[in-house]
């Protein structure tokens, strides 16, 4: 009897305790499943601002890119005039009707300009698409014209808005130079954008309500704004700070703090490629989350009415859910070590298809590629182009005497030299063995010959330093110029090569040129 007390005592005293510990594991199930509610809760409101982030950043990146599209067209526009004016004999006067004529054409098949104006170098307009003649009017104090005289170093300039002295409308200001073939400043052609059309950029990316989005110029003044133009007049001091203009990004930087309004919120800004203007997209948090506060209380509801049954479920689908995204996270790592390691592999594979090992320059694969194409654009706009080939003056011997390595040190030199003489715009490269070969872009027979004797003397006077020794070497150089009747490189490789040959036989270190009448075996 007694056993079987103590058997039903230890019994009751199990199934006590074993109550105790379903209330607690209850109680415990029941508090993280509360916790993950109210996480899920918490994570659609960050679902929803990292949606808020997006939709600022993409509305950036795509004013961003409606601008900078507009702008690459209207300075294309600029660009096209200044070459008409430029390639003109004569400078741009007040009864030239030819160019008020083409100004109306182009200003009639770019509909963003309200107008086109040419400029002399002091400021006086001198040809405008409206009038003909044109009013006499001074706008040397304008900062789109005293951009231009004062060589700013910018191809095309975007001005502050500004009212017309003719009509009063306003307008966003663009200018570029005219610069004539010799590199004379000859004038400023200069175009007025429609702001409303500005306007339309910003107000056509649909956006998020209570989105502000605004167009800044690169000193902070509103080209253009969303919802109106009264919403951002000029960028505040710490959005001037945050912008690098040095620095062009494809998408938007996003930051949690508005920038363009008071309280709370999520903005977004990136700058032009050229530095010129940046755009401002600015969210409130109030209406990104109004939806999200409307349905609190059914989520609460919802949630605290079925916590306990679904609090595994939902455990074991957040686990799961972040297996998946960490393997996804280790995938996506993955993926882009090797695309980094590929385009290393691919950046090392072209340099070495491309460069001379042993001197570091060009090797003639990437001498040919290149020249091939500065000899297309001279030929094709007929402009002076010059070819040399080099060949160090008894390199036998200097093998002979000082032993091969020797000799690779004076090519190494060689090839260091001419970085000295040459324009960034020479193509320097080594052909094979002790011959080098330059192609002159924009250059007449007689400034070839001045670079060939500088460089000449350049060999002279180099001295290298080889096993305890100093080297000297000189070189001989054979000189062609592009002509009419030349078709290809090759052509004027082949006369340099023959020129180099009576270098040789007139004494070495000199430089000799055949014109294409030269005849040639």
């Amino acid at each position: 009897m007694d056993r079987s007390g103590g058997r039903v005592e230890k019994t009751a005293s199990n199934w006590g305790l074993s109550a105790v510990r379903w209330a607690v594991a209850g109680a415990f199930l029941l508090f993280v499943t509360d916790l993950l509610l109210a996480w899920v809760l918490w994570n659609e409101r960050e679902r929803t601002l990292e949606r808020g982030r997006e939709t600022a950043a993409q509305a950036a990146t795509v004013a961003l890119r409606r601008a900078d599209n507009l702008f690459e067209l209207l300075d294309r526009t600029l660009s096209g005039v200044s070459e008409v004016v430029a390639a003109r004999e004569r400078p741009p006067s007040r009864e030239d009707l030819y160019l008020h004529r083409l100004l109306l054409r182009r200003q009639a098949i770019t509909p963003t300009l309200v107008w086109l104006s040419i400029l002399n170098p002091e400021g006086q307009l001198m040809t405008s698409s409206r009038l003909y003649p044109p009013p006499r009017l001074e706008l040397g104090d304008r900062d789109y014209v005293i951009a231009q005289t004062e060589h700013w170093d910018h191809e095309l300039f975007i001005g502050s808005p500004v009212a017309t002295r003719t009509t009063g409308e306003a307008v966003v200001p663009i200018s570029r130079r005219i610069v004539n073939d010799g590199g004379r400043f000859i004038g400023v052609i200069a175009g007025g954008l429609d702001i409303g059309f500005l306007q339309e950029l910003v107000t056509d990316t649909a956006p998020q309500d209570g989105l502000v989005l605004g167009i800044f110029r690169n000193d902070g003044h509103a080209l253009a704004c969303l919802p109106s133009r009264a919403a951002c007049p000029d960028a505040p001091l710490p959005v001037m700070e945050l912008i690098d203009h040095d620095h062009h990004d494809a998408r938007a930087t996003v930051t949690d703090r508005r920038l363009l309004g008071p309280g709370k919120g999520i903005a977004a800004y990136a700058a032009s490629k050229d530095g010129q203007f940046f755009v401002v997209a600015d969210l409130p948090t109030k209406p990104l989350l109004a939806a999200w506060h409307t349905n609190l209380p059914i989520f609460m509801v919802i949630a605290f009415g079925g916590n306990i049954a679904l609090a595994v479920l939902g455990l074991f689908a957040y686990r799961q859910a972040q297996r998946r995204r960490q393997a996804l996270e280790a995938l996506a790592s993955a993926n882009r070590n090797l695309e980094n390691r590929v385009r290393e592999r691919t950046r090392e594979l072209h340099q070495l298809a491309h460069t001379d090992v042993l001197t570091g320059a060009r090797n003639r694969r990437a001498f040919m590629s290149e020249g091939d194409a500065l000899f297309a654009l001279a030929h094709r706009h007929q402009r002076d182009l010059a070819v040399m080939v080099l060949d160090v003056d008894r390199f036998k011997a200097i093998n002979d005497r000082y032993g091969h390595a020797g000799g690779d040190a004076v090519l190494r030199a060689l090839a260091t030299v001419p970085q000295a003489v040459l324009r960034g715009s020479d193509l320097f490269a080594r052909l094979g063995g002790e011959e080098f070969a330059i192609v002159l872009p924009e250059t007449s027979r007689d400034g070839a010959i001045e670079v060939g004797n500088r460089l000449l003397a350049a060999f002279r006077d180099c001295a290298v330093e080889h096993d305890g020794q100093t080297l000297h070497f000189t070189v001989s150089i054979g000189l062609s110029v592009r002509e009419s009747t030349d078709r290809d490189l090759e052509a004027l490789l082949h006369r340099a090569d023959a020129a180099l040959y009576r270098a040789k036989e007139g004494g070495r270190d000199r430089l000799e040129w055949s014109p294409a009448s030269a005849r040639l075996c």
